[in-house]
């Protein structure tokens, strides 16, 4: 066993992304994982089915439309690290498209010996002959350089920034709207653009003349522009945390001017419309508006100091609203219903609105629906559930037509196979629900193994997503699949995410132990076949199963976790999210993060289940460094069935290649099913 002072001077190298000790701990971390989980019969038949999965051609290629013209990003065996490419929307509906590669970022790679990964592009709108496109070497941060759509090859003298977390928007061809890491004082406390400026072609990025300086303890700062015919306005950002932001419209002169909404609201233009999404309620004169609510008033008006609204949206008990999107002349609000995705499709004529259509399917299947562009009434409908693959349609609400049009094939037989939705009860009696994925008519014996799922945080809603690979790989294996719609998330609005902020977290851990055991008590499973699974936030939810309810499970999987809750805001973007968890500079917060932070209360005299720890070498946004010290700590107090895999070429998200994902999914499921099951 290591000295203290050994493990010290470890655990202040594992906070260094790419300290060659760390990266030699690491190395041997990897090797020991590997050596127990990735071989085997049933872990090669596992990566086989997921990589087939991925590679399959006759996936959906997903596409964005420039008028007659559809672009899409694939990955397969043949191309590990993605074409970007494109083709006529005609070409596009037949069964085999024409594609013309546009760029291959394999060939980049070669021709540059470098390791990019493609990340987006941004298309100069009318004419879409120019892009900016956007290359990362694993992390957050891109590269983004111009790019002529007619040569298809980089413009040697345009627009370019090197590898940082810059931010830019079209004004026009010769004109960028330009939030810059330059580093420095450029910079918020935590790591993102702290100025905008509008960027002039031929000039360098740092001479861009400034627009708007924030603060340096502001979230962040950036800006947009919307180039609707007729509504054509560019934007400033400045957020000062993840729930507080304030918005300017850019005049014609350059100068800013406020628009005047609550600083914990959200807003969108649609046409001439100012829309306001409300976090918590609002009072304007005498009517008070409810947190949840979608507005829409006139912009110029609102302005001018008119304050009229309409209220497009109100949320129930049920219902809530999760985003919107538009056609030329419609509104599309996308919102869930007990957690299941439904649309309403609005319009307006004359200054008044009216209810198009309403679009909601059976069995637990998500449908959620966007403008295919701002020019037509044209829009698209993509539909799932848990054991439906996605389905893609085109309709035009003009012609009022609605048709399918591609549809993913499915990965596994899911007719022997059901979706339930149950409640369990939380410790202050708050009914959390959750979705179960299982044989029909499941015999409650109390042995199946059964892995949960949940996030719980930043108001993001977990809904039914297609099981894929896992169809095969976890439920005709015998596996349960359970999702928990724990509170911090956003399945319920705004106050479902509040009532687990900052000193109300345990509320989140509290319900995600509810679920656990209410699994337990109807008999689908016992502590021993139970698994639990999550990743950023929902690592710091899987690390607090771990220290607070270790007898509930037996097995979990923790991954790009946060753990070391008193120092989180000291690494990377960790400042960012102190809206969401507090300030370990604040003695008051610091005794509530201590309270769930897993690095601070992990114990050598508890047992404690089988945990995978996971993350990658270039996450630039959640340190490696939780993980890694959780592991070195927990080893150190005497754990042995403390794991870590550490992908030395992913960031945040998946591993860049196809072969790599796979890789990684199957040995995550390796380690459960050995820890449920053949121990």
């Amino acid at each position: 066993m290591m000295t203290e002072g050994n493990i010290q001077h470890l655990l202040s190298k594992l906070e260094l992304p790419q300290d060659e000790e760390a990266l030699r701990w690491v190395t041997s971390q990897n090797l020991r994982t590997t050596n127990k989980f990735a071989h085997g019969g049933r872990f090669h038949q596992t990566q086989q089915t997921i990589l087939q999965s991925l590679n399959d051609q006759s996936n959906i290629p997903w596409v964005n439309h420039y008028r007659e013209t559809v672009y899409n990003f694939w990955q397969d065996d043949r191309h590990p690290r993605g074409i970007w490419r494109r083709t006529a929307e005609a070409s596009y509906l037949m069964a085999e498209p024409e594609w013309e590669t546009v760029l291959d970022i394999d060939r980049l790679n070669e021709q540059e010996e470098a390791n990019w990964s493609y990340r987006g592009a941004d298309l100069l709108y009318p004419d879409y002959t120019r892009a900016l496109i956007y290359l990362s070497g694993g992390g957050d941060a891109c590269e983004i350089r111009e790019f002529d759509l007619v040569s298809k090859s980089f413009i040697s003298d345009g627009f370019y920034l090197k590898e940082s977390k810059s931010l830019v928007s079209w004004i026009d061809e010769n004109n960028l709207l330009l939030a810059l890491d330059g580093g420095g004082d450029t910079l918020t406390t935590s790591g993102y653009p702290r100025c905008v400026s509008r960027w002039q072609r031929g000039t360098a990025p740092h001479e861009a003349a400034l627009i708007y300086a924030g603060e340096t303890t502001d979230m962040a700062v950036s800006a947009s522009h919307d180039p609707t015919p007729g509504f054509e306005k560019s934007l400033v950002h400045c957020n000062q945390d993840f729930y507080h932001s304030r918005t300017y419209l850019l005049t014609a002169q350059d100068e800013l001017e406020f628009i005047d909404i609550p600083e914990d609201a959200s807003c969108g233009f649609f046409n001439a419309w100012l829309l306001v999404t409300l976090n918590t309620a609002w009072q304007v004169a005498e009517t008070i508006y409810p947190a949840g609510a979608l507005l829409a008033t006139d912009f110029a008006a609102f302005q001018q100091g008119l304050r009229n609204f309409i209220i497009l949206f109100t949320p129930d008990a049920h219902t809530t609203l999760q985003g919107y999107s538009s056609t030329r002349d419609n509104l599309i609000l996308n919102m869930t219903q007990d957690v299941v995705e439904k649309v309403k499709i609005l319009k307006t004529e004359n200054g008044q609105w009216r209810g198009v259509k309403t679009l909601v399917l059976p069995n637990f299947t998500n449908i959620s629906a966007s403008g295919i562009d701002i020019e037509s009434n044209r829009y698209q409908v993509v539909s799932y559930g848990f054991l439906q693959s996605c389905c893609l349609s085109y309709g035009d609400l003009d012609a009022e037509t609605l048709s399918v049009v591609k549809q993913d094939p499915t990965c596994f037989d899911a007719a022997d196979f059901e979706v339930t939705q149950h409640f369990a009860v939380s410790t202050d009696g708050t009914h959390i629900p959750y979705f179960q994925v299982a044989a029909k008519g499941l015999e409650l014996t109390g042995d199946h193994p059964t892995l949960l799922y949940g996030y719980g945080g930043f108001e993001v809603s977990l809904t039914p997503n297609y099981l894929g690979a896992k169809g095969n790989t976890w439920l005709h294996k015998g596996g349960v699949y359970v999702m928990a719609n724990i509170r911090g998330g956003g399945e319920y609005g705004p106050a479902w995410h509040q009532a687990a902020l900052k000193q109300h977290r345990h509320r989140a851990y509290e319900d995600f132990a509810a679920v656990a055991s209410d699994l337990i008590a109807r008999k689908v499973t016992c502590a021993t076949r139970l698994a639990a699974q999550g990743g950023s936030n929902g690592g710091l939810l899987i690390g607090n199963m771990l220290t607070d309810y270790p007898e509930l499970f037996g097995a979990l999987v923790c991954e790009v976790p946060l753990l070391d809750m008193t120092n989180y805001h000291r690494w990377l973007a960790g400042s960012s999210w102190i809206a969401e968890y507090g300030d370990p500079e604040i003695a008051e917060e610091r005794a509530w993060l201590q309270n769930y932070s897993p690095f601070d209360n992990v114990s050598a005299d508890k047992r404690y289940p089988p945990t995978l720890f996971t993350t990658g070498t270039r996450d630039d946004r959640v340190s490696p460094a939780h993980a890694r010290k959780m592991v070195a700590r927990m080893q150190q107090q005497g754990h042995d069935n403390v794991w870590l895999y550490e992908e030395t070429e992913a960031g945040h998200g998946s591993a860049p290649e196809n072969t790599q994902t796979a890789f990684y999914h199957s040995l995550v499921e390796e380690f459960m099913w050995k820890m449920l099951t053949d121990r």
